[in-house]
């Protein structure tokens, strides 16, 4: 037989307050859910409508650890650079900062992950690093960390709360730390994207500010360039510089010192009774500017006493107060050459300042060695040229002197006095053509090349060259030939052209040893004077026809210098005319030079 038990009856009160006590905790209950409701509905809020990230987090982790009665909490953000974790919000510690490898502790493991961790006691996780609890003196218990994971699913760093003051983290607090940790992992990722475009713009702001410097320098640089090429005069192009310089780095004054014999010397100078600097000489080393152009290093201070290089001799002798001072070696060709210096801008020179006057400084330098290149060059082209020119004249003065030695030979000999008074006069043209030709080597080493143009009577001008080639022709075994075909007026450099001859008929000379003939040629070709010089030698060799008219190209000639057709080339431009030939190896060659016949 079954038996029952019959409940035992309470009394109406006892139930009433039953009752009560379980409506009490329900309310409770739904009173503190939706505190945390209103709560995380407030951080989004504030997430939505902050403007300063930094204390939007700072108040957002201040509501979380209230809301949760946790002691401290940290964001951690992960650096993916150098995979770290670091603290960008740290509440309730000591320390600073937190920096962590992105794979250590409870944070790493989250990170790595990407799960929650609530743990009723951090210590009896293996997981827990209590480093950083050593070095702030916290003591971790209770611990929520969740990771701020993106909506594309990328983690972003972790969101730590600690130790709860009344009892340990529930399901409800980790599910309210999670929902905390998605609305600051959104408004972060909008953060790090404003961040970097914001790094991007200052990124495009600097590189925009560097190409604007970037253009004015070059604007400088070519304005120097500029100053360079259009002018020779090397005080004119320095002071160009300088004033360029003066100009664009906004300074009051300024000196390019250049060092000369052991001495730094003021070649230009711009401001305050800077006309008397140019007396002034400074010794190697002396002053700011001296120890710049002796050691090349580069001096910007802000007053010249902070320099323990100023000399105040110079600025005392002048009475000129000197304050910013920024001084810059000018290097050329590899060495220092001198020194850029400019004054008193005020608020001093700036480190770009100092990059610019280099730059200018260089290309003074440049320009300063680059000019005294092309002057040495060119006075070294000019004593070639004088050597030349020298070469040339012994080359032929041997006409004008076997003439007269011949003359000389014949009047110890004659007995009759008009003849000896008629071969006098010859000696006497020759020595006058001696004296032409010094008169012409003195004028090219000035720099002078002309040509004397007079009216020649051919008949007498050519009956006259005659009779000298007779004697230049008489030792030899040389036959001399005289074609007259034009016998009327021209106008020339009768000295010059009588060169031309004379070296064509040594020419033949040299290449005929055993003997030829040599036929001279006057013509006329419509308004050109033709001259032609003809011999039955061994013609010119291949090898040498193409550079005939260089100078020093000679072959199969003992006594030849290579200078004679050089020469007649020269005289044949120099009147405006030309110089040609034909030649057939072992039949001889003709020469033929034409100039204008009213002169060039």
């Amino acid at each position: 037989m079954r038996s029952y038990r019959i409940p035992t009856r309470e009394s109406p009160a006892g139930l009433v307050s039953g009752l009560s006590e379980k409506l009490n905790e329900l309310e409770n209950a739904v009173g503190r859910q939706a505190e945390r409701f209103t709560a995380v509905l407030d951080i989004g809020t504030a997430i939505s409508s902050a403007r300063d990230v930094e204390q939007l987090l700072k108040l957002v982790m201040d509501r979380l650890s209230s809301l949760l009665s946790a002691e401290a909490s940290t964001l951690f953000m992960l650096d993916p650079e150098k995979d770290e974790l670091w603290s960008r919000v740290l509440k309730g510690s000591t320390l600073k900062e937190i920096r962590i490898p992105a794979t250590a502790g409870i944070a790493g493991h989250v990170v790595q992950s990407g799960k929650t961790l609530l743990l009723a006691d951090a210590y009896d996780d293996i997981r827990f690093n209590p480093e950083i609890d050593r070095q702030s003196g916290f003591r971790t218990r209770s611990m929520i960390a969740a990771p701020l994971r993106h909506v594309s699913g990328r983690i972003l760093g972790v969101v730590e709360v600690l130790h709860r003051k009344v009892g340990a983290f529930n399901q409800d607090d980790r599910a309210l730390v999670e929902a905390v940790a998605s609305q600051i992992a959104a408004v972060l990722d909008n953060v790090l994207l404003m961040d970097q475009l914001r790094s991007q713009n200052d990124s495009l702001k600097r590189t925009g500010e560097a190409l604007r410097q970037a253009v004015q320098d070059l604007d400088v640089l070519y304005e120097i360039e500029r100053a360079v090429t259009s002018t020779d005069d090397e005080a004119g192009l320095l002071d160009r510089i300088l004033g360029k310089a003066i100009a664009t780095l906004r300074a009051n004054a300024g000196s390019i010192l250049l060092l000369e014999s052991d001495a730094l010397f003021f070649r230009s100078t711009k401001g305050e009774k800077s006309e008397s600097l140019t007396e002034v000489t400074l010794k190697p080393g002396q002053g700011i500017a001296g120890h710049v152009a002796e050691t090349g290093e580069v001096i910007n201070v802000d007053a010249a006493e902070d320099s323990p290089h100023y000399d105040k001799t110079v600025a005392k002798k002048l009475g000129v107060e000197i304050g910013a001072v920024l001084c810059v070696p000018i290097v050329g060709e590899g060495e220092i050459m001198g020194a850029l210096e400019l004054l008193n801008k005020r608020g001093g020179f700036s480190d770009a300042d100092a990059r610019l006057a280099t730059l200018i400084a260089g290309q003074a330098g440049r320009a300063i060695a680059h000019r005294k290149s092309r002057v040495e060059n060119e006075r070294r082209g000019r004593l070639a040229a004088i050597g030349q020119m020298l070469a040339s004249l012994l080359h032929d003065l041997r006409t004008p002197m076997t003439v007269i030695a011949g003359y000389a030979e014949l009047m110890a000999e004659e007995q009759n006095p008009e003849e000896r008074q008629n071969e006098s006069k010859i000696i006497l043209a020759q020595l006058e053509h001696l004296n032409s030709m010094t008169r012409e080597t003195l004028a090219f080493a000035r720099g002078e090349r002309q040509v004397l143009i007079r009216k020649v009577y051919l008949h007498t001008f050519v009956a006259d060259v005659f009779k000298q080639l007779e004697q230049e022709f008489k030792p030899t075994k040389v036959e001399l030939k005289l074609n007259p075909g034009y016998t009327g007026v021209a106008r020339f450099d009768d000295t010059k052209i009588k060169r031309v001859i004379f070296n064509m008929a040594r020419n033949a000379i040299q290449a005929m040893p055993k003997g030829g003939k040599f036929t001279f040629g006057v013509e006329k070709d419509r308004e050109q004077l033709v001259l032609t010089f003809a011999d039955n030698g061994p013609g010119i060799p291949e090898e040498i026809a193409g550079k005939l008219f260089e100078s020093f190209v000679t072959a199969g000639k003992a006594s030849g210098t290579g200078l004679g057709l050089a020469i007649v080339k020269t005289i044949a431009e120099e009147h405006g005319g030309t110089v040609d030939f034909k030649s057939k190896p072992g039949k001889g060659t003709t020469f033929e030079v034409r100039i204008p016949l009213d002169g060039p």
